[in-house]
Formats: C-alpha cells, sequence, structure tokens
C-alpha cells in the first residue's frame, strides 16, 4: 500500500506553508489538501477499524478552525540564517489573523532554529484593549523523526503552553527551538 508517513519535520513545514497561504491570502483565495483524497491523508486507519492522527493533521486543524477572518500584513524581524536557495531567511516564520466575530487575534509561529528559544515580541498597537491569552498550543519534539502511530497515536501532539503574556500592546513569547505555535488573543 503506498501511504505517506509523516513526522515532526513535516509539522514545521506544513506550518510554514499554511503561514505563506495566510500572509498572501489577498493572492490566495482558497487552498485545498488533496491529502484529504487521496493515499497521504493527514488521518491514518488500519483494517481493525483504529484511527489516529498523524503528525501534519494539528497544523491543518489549527489553521481551519483559527485562522478565519482577515489576514494581518506583519513586518517580521528576526535573526536568520543563508539557505541555497536565499540569503537570510527569519528564523521565525509568523502570520497572524483578526476575526472581527470573536474578537481574536491568532498568531502561528514557527521557530526553525535548531538549538535556539527566540524571545518574540508582537506589536498589538491598533487593536486597542488586548486583555488576555486566551490560548497557546506548541508542538515540539527532541526527535524530527518521531511519528504517531496506531500504538503510540500521541506521540506528536500540541501541549497547552505557558509564558506568553500581554504587557501593554505588546504580545511577548519564546518558541522553543523547532516548535509549531498557536497563541491566541482576546481583545476586550
Amino acid at each position: 500500500m503506498l501511504e505517506d508517513i509523516y513526522n515532526f519535520e513535516d509539522v514545521l513545514q506544513v506550518g510554514c506553508i499554511l503561514n505563506t497561504f495566510i500572509r498572501k491570502a489577498n493572492v490566495v483565495k482558497i487552498a485545498c489538501i488533496a491529502q484529504l483524497v487521496n493515499l497521504i491523508a493527514p488521518i491514518m486507519t488500519d483494517p481493525m477499524g483504529k484511527a489516529w492522527r498523524q503528525t501534519i493533521y494539528y497544523p491543518y486543524y489549527f489553521a481551519s478552525i483559527f485562522g478565519r477572518g482577515t489576514a494581518l500584513n506583519l513586518a517580521v524581524s528576526s535573526p536568520g540564517y543563508d539557505a541555497e536557495a536565499a540569503k537570510n531567511v527569519p528564523y521565525l516564520d509568523v502570520s497572524g489573523v483578526h476575526d472581527t466575530e470573536t474578537g481574536v487575534l491568532t498568531f502561528f509561529v514557527v521557530n526553525r532554529h535548531p538549538t535556539e528559544a527566540l524571545d518574540m515580541a508582537v506589536s498589538l498597537h491598533g487593536f486597542a484593549g488586548a486583555a488576555q491569552v486566551v490560548d497557546h498550543q506548541v508542538m515540539t519534539h527532541a526527535d524530527m523523526g518521531a511519528v504517531n502511530t496506531s500504538a503510540n497515536p500521541m506521540a506528536v501532539v500540541p501541549q497547552k503552553a505557558s509564558g506568553a503574556r500581554i504587557d501593554g500592546d505588546t504580545l511577548s513569547a519564546t518558541p522553543p527551538p523547532l516548535s509549531y505555535q498557536m497563541l491566541r488573543v482576546k481583545l476586550r
């Protein structure tokens, strides 16, 4: 059977791809996941009826549920690295969405740095009354090759995080190395 197994490294890649879609929402009006209808699905099953979520399920889930509203045009400043395809690629990959119906700002953050947690400060200027961080989820794993299986379906899953705070009009957090995060801020 031809099936792709996704690992933790794929979480970071999918997170970056989804962030790009959100940042380019002025051009990308709809993005579909072909994996939902073929053999490389984010949800696996076995002949005995067991089902489990692959690692990439979670970034798709968060973007699908909480990535609704108006995409924010963020100016991100981050240390970077040089790659074959580009110079000074930022370690922090960030996108944001303002949902006016719920009064929530949602930020999706990938820290690509292999060894360092990076301090992040997001200006909430223009969003008067940022009240509190209402959800903060983080995905990280010591093994980039870690996968979810029928025997261990919770090997790579989001965890409730703490440490994100709002001080005045600034949201601060410190994404750990090689991590994917979702932060949600309720406005007054």
